[in-house]
C-alpha cells in the first residue's frame, strides 16, 4: 500500500446523530441567540456611547452590515435549477440562498453566484460551458464579481441616494482585475477596488444608520467552495499592509471585516487540468496557492468560524479534494472538517429525485437533505441571518424582523423523510468503530438542539479509506455478482430508448435554433442588455440504465482481473495521453505499484465487509438489522458519480480511472499519495528538448510479483519513439507543488545558462576578449 501521509496529523471529524424533527426545528433560546448575535456590535457601540456620556444617552442609530454569499458548484444554476428544471434540483447553496433574507435597507445583503460553466449573464457568461465544467473556465472573474458585492452593498449604504454598482461598471473592472500568468492580479484587485471605494470614503463618518461593521457569511460547494475560500484570502489581500511585525488592518473603509462563518461543502479546484489528465493537481489559475485559510497569527479573528463538509465515498480523479487541514497536519483555529455519506452532489446537492433511481420518494429522501440541514444549523449558530419556519419565531425577534419568516416553497426545500433521518444514522456507526476522542472544540451552543460533530480518533484519508471499503463491499454485490439488473433502483433509473433519445435531442435542437433567433433580436447596444438574452439551458442525455450497466460492467472485470481495452489490468496495462508541447502547467503520474497496492487493498476490504450487506455469492442481499437499512442507503441514496462522469461526452467514464483508486486529497501543498513529475514548462522530463508535441505512453506489468514502468514518449511530428530511463525519471514525492516549481527553476537556470553561454560565443566569435 503506498504511504500515507498523515504521521502527526489531527484526527477529523463525525457528523452528530439527526434528531427525527430536523434542524429547522429551533429551540426559542436559539432564535434569540442567532438575533442577539446578529445585533451585539449595536449593542456594544450603545453601551460605549452610554459610558462615555456617563448616563443612558438616547438610542444610537447604527448597524451592521449582513453580507451572505454565494458560491454554487460546477454545473449548478440556482435560476435554472429552481425555475426550469423538472423536477426542481437546486443544490444545498441555492436552497440555502432562498432561506437568507435581503433587506438591504436594513443591511441585509445576499449575493449569489452561479457555478462555474453554467449561464451567469452579469459576467457576460449565457450558456452552460464545456469548458466551464472541465476547467472552471470563468472562476475567477466570480470571485472577482463577488468583491465587487461588497462594493454594491457600501455604495448602498452609504450614498444618500442608496445608490448600487452599476453592472456595466463592474463588467469594465472585471477586466481590469484579471491576472495575467504569470503575475497574480492582486495588485489589479486592489486598484480596482480602492478606486470604487475611495469617493465612499467621506460619507463613512457622516452616514445615518452608522455603519459600524462588515459580517460576512460564505458558502460554496464543489469548485464554488474552492472560489470562497479563495475570496476569503484575495479579500485579506485588500487590507492595508502593516508596518514590519504588526498586524493588518482587517477592514475597508475603517470597517471591521470578519467572516463570521465560512460553510464549504466538498471543495474541488480542478482549475485549469484536473486530475483527469492525468495526475494534473488542478491547482492552476485562481486556485494557485489560494486555497489554505488564510493564518490565524497574522489575521487574527478574521475567519471566526469555518465548516467543512466532505464527501465520504466520492473517487474520480478529476474531484480531487482540497483539504481545510494544513500540510503539517493541524486544523486553523475554529475550523472542522466532517464527513458525510454519499458522492461529491450527494453532500452538495443538484441531484434531482429519481436520477439513478435513487431517492425516489422525493426531495426528502435526497441524502444531501441533511447536510442541508446541518450546514443551515451551523451557520445559524454563527449568527447567520436565516428565516425560521413560522411557528418557531419568537415574539421579540419577530417585532424586530418580520422578514425572517420563512417562506413555505422554502421549508418544502428543506424536507426529510424519516426513512433517510434513519438510514444516515445507521451509516454512522461505520464511522464510529474506533473510540471517539475527547473533543475539545468548544461548542457553538449550548442548546440542545446544537450541531455539534463528532472528533474521531482517525485522520481524514483513513476514514475515507475505510468508506470506501464500504461501497466496493456493495459493488461487489450489486455490479460483479450482477444483482443490480433486478433493483427496483435500476428498473426505475430513467432511461431513454432509441427513439425517445432521438425525439429529446431534437427538441433540444430546435430550443437552441428559438434561443439563438431570440438573442439575435436583443440590441446590444442598450445599457442592461445582458439581461435581455435568454439564458442556455442544461441538457444531458437520458441514460442512467445504460451508465450503470456499463459502470457494472467496468467493475466486474477489474474486480476479477479481465483485461479491458480502456485500462488493460492491474497486472498489465498501458496509459497513453497526449503532451502537446505548449502547456506550461505541470503533470504528474502514480507509480504502477502503487496503483497496484490501493487496489489490493481495496477489493480485500470490499471482500471483508462483503457479507455484512450481503448473505451469498448471487448478491443477495441480508434482512438482517442494521445491514438491511445500511445496504438500502447504497441502494436507494448514494449516487453512482462515475458512471455518469463524462459518459455522454466520452462513451465511458473518465480515462485512466477506475472504482478501484482512493480520492486525491490535498492538504495545502502536500498530497495523501507521492506523485512523479513527468512534464512542465512545455518540456517532458528526461526526453530533452522543449515544445515538441508527443504521445507519452507508461507501460505497467508483472514483474517478478512487482509491478515495474516504463516510460517513452512517441513524437508526433517524426514518428520517433524514445524510452526515457529509469535514471533520468524523477523521483516520486507528496508535495507535488513544491516538485513543479524546483523543476521550474531548474529549467529556467538552463535556458539562463544557455543565453548566456550563447552571448559569450557571440561576443569571442566578434574577436572580443572577456577581461577579468
Amino acid at each position: 500500500m503506498p504511504k500515507l501521509n498523515h504521521q502527526g496529523a489531527q484526527p477529523c471529524w463525525a457528523p452528530p446523530a439527526f434528531p427525527e424533527t430536523g434542524r429547522l426545528a429551533l429551540l426559542p433560546q436559539t432564535v434569540n441567540g442567532n438575533y442577539l448575535r446578529q445585533v451585539q456590535e449595536e449593542q456594544h457601540h450603545r453601551q460605549a456611547v452610554n459610558q462615555q456620556q456617563g448616563m443612558r444617552a438616547m438610542p444610537v442609530c447604527c448597524q451592521s452590515l449582513h453580507i451572505s454569499l454565494f458560491f454554487d458548484g460546477t454545473g449548478n444554476n440556482e435560476y435554472h435549477d429552481t425555475h426550469v428544471a423538472q423536477p426542481p434540483s437546486p443544490s444545498n447553496i441555492a436552497r440555502l440562498f432562498h432561506a437568507t433574507p435581503e433587506i438591504f435597507e436594513r443591511g441585509y445583503f445576499r449575493y449569489y453566484m452561479p457555478g462555474v460553466g453554467t449561464p451567469f449573464p452579469e459576467i457576460n457568461e449565457f450558456d452552460y460551458s464545456s469548458a466551464g465544467l472541465a476547467f472552471a473556465r470563468g472562476g475567477e472573474d466570480r470571485i472577482n464579481w463577488a468583491l465587487l458585492r461588497l462594493v454594491d452593498a457600501l455604495m448602498y449604504t452609504l450614498t444618500p441616494g442608496r445608490d448600487r454598482l452599476n453592472d456595466d461598471v463592474a463588467r469594465n473592472q472585471l477586466a481590469q482585475m484579471r491576472a495575467h500568468w504569470p503575475i497574480t492580479g492582486e495588485v489589479n484587485r486592489r486598484i480596482a477596488i480602492n478606486n470604487l471605494l475611495a469617493p465612499l470614503r467621506e460619507r463613512v463618518a457622516l452616514v445615518r444608520p452608522k455603519p459600524l461593521a462588515i459580517k460576512l457569511f460564505v458558502y460554496g460547494f464543489s469548485r464554488g467552495a474552492a472560489s470562497a475560500r479563495t475570496f476569503v484570502n484575495w479579500l485579506a489581500e485588500l487590507f492595508t499592509a502593516p508596518a514590519e511585525g504588526e498586524t493588518p488592518e482587517m477592514a475597508l473603509l475603517g470597517l471591521p471585516v470578519r467572516v463570521h462563518y465560512l460553510g464549504l461543502l466538498d471543495t474541488v479546484a480542478s482549475v485549469g487540468l484536473a486530475d483527469l489528465v492525468p495526475g494534473a493537481t488542478g491547482h492552476m489559475g485562481w486556485a494557485n496557492n489560494t486555497l489554505q485559510l488564510p493564518d490565524e497569527v497574522r489575521y487574527p479573528g478574521y475567519v471566526r468560524c469555518c465548516d467543512h463538509f466532505v464527501a465520504a465515498h466520492e473517487q474520480r480523479q478529476s474531484f480531487p479534494l482540497d483539504s481545510v487541514r494544513r500540510a503539517d497536519g493541524s486544523y486553523p483555529q475554529d475550523t472542522r472538517e466532517v464527513v458525510y455519506p454519499g458522492m461529491h452532489s450527494d453532500v452538495g446537492g443538484g441531484y434531482p429525485p429519481g436520477d439513478q433511481g435513487k431517492a425516489r420518494g422525493g426531495d426528502g429522501e435526497l441524502l444531501s437533505q441533511i447536510v442541508l440541514h446541518d450546514l443551515y444549523r451551523a451557520a445559524f449558530a454563527a449568527g447567520a441571518p436565516l428565516t425560521i419556519r413560522n411557528d418557531l419565531i419568537t415574539p421579540g425577534v419577530l417585532s424586530f424582523q418580520p422578514s425572517k419568516e420563512m417562506p413555505g416553497p422554502v421549508v418544502t426545500e428543506f424536507s426529510i423523510s424519516p426513512v433517510t433521518i434513519r438510514r444516515f444514522n445507521l451509516w454512522r456507526a461505520t464511522l464510529l468503530e474506533t473510540t471517539a476522542l475527547p473533543d475539545t472544540t468548544p461548542p457553538a451552543s449550548d442548546h440542545a438542539d446544537a450541531w455539534q460533530p463528532y472528533r474521531l480518533a482517525r485522520v481524514l484519508e483513513s476514514v475515507l479509506n475505510n468508506q470506501m471499503g464500504w461501497i466496493t463491499a456493495w459493488r461487489i454485490g450489486r455490479y460483479a455478482r450482477n444483482s443490480l439488473l433486478v433493483q427496483p433502483f435500476f428498473l426505475q433509473a430513467p432511461q431513454h430508448n432509441a427513439e425517445q433519445a432521438k425525439q429529446a435531442q431534437q427538441a433540444q435542437a430546435e430550443r437552441e435554433q428559438q434561443r439563438r433567433k431570440a438573442r439575435n433580436r436583443v440590441n446590444r447596444q442598450e445599457a442592461g442588455w445582458q439581461r435581455q438574452m435568454e439564458p442556455g439551458n442544461k441538457w444531458e442525455p437520458t441514460q442512467s440504465q445504460h451508465q450503470l450497466r456499463e459502470a457494472a460492467r467496468e467493475f466486474e472485470h477489474d474486480y476479477r482481473g479481465w483485461f479491458r481495452v480502456m485500462n488493460g489490468t492491474y497486472r498489465s496495462k498501458t496509459r497513453q495521453f497526449l503532451l502537446d508541447g505548449v502547456l506550461k502547467y505541470p503533470v504528474f503520474m502514480l507509480k504502477g505499484e502503487d496503483e497496484k497496492a490501493e487496489y489490493d487493498q481495496m477489493k480485500a476490504a470490499g471482500d471483508g465487509l462483503y457479507y455484512q450487506l450481503f448473505t451469498d455469492e448471487l448478491g443477495s442481499g441480508t434482512r438482517e438489522m442494521p445491514g438491511a437499512e445500511l445496504l438500502a442507503l447504497y441502494d436507494d441514496h448514494i449516487h453512482d458519480s462515475r458512471a455518469w462522469f463524462m459518459q455522454s461526452e466520452l462513451g465511458s467514464r473518465e480515462p485512466w480511472g477506475d472504482y478501484f483508486r482512493y480520492r486525491m486529497l490535498f492538504f495545502e501543498q502536500r498530497a495523501n499519495k507521492h506523485l512523479r513529475l513527468i512534464y512542465q514548462d512545455g518540456r517532458v522530463v528526461g526526453a530533452g528538448e522543449p515544445g515538441r508535441a508527443v504521445e507519452y505512453t507508461v507501460i505497467s506489468w508483472d514483474n517478478r510479483g512487482q509491478v515495474a514502468d516504463r516510460h517513452q514518449i512517441k513524437d508526433l511530428a517524426t514518428g520517433e519513439y524514445t524510452v526515457i530511463e529509469d535514471t533520468a525519471l524523477l523521483a516520486v514525492d507528496d508535495h507535488p507543488d513544491e516538485l513543479a516549481a524546483q523543476w521550474h527553476a531548474r529549467l529556467m537556470q538552463e535556458e539562463h545558462d544557455a543565453r548566456m553561454q550563447a552571448v559569450a560565443g557571440h561576443i569571442t566569435g566578434a574577436g572580443a576578449k572577456f577581461i577579468g
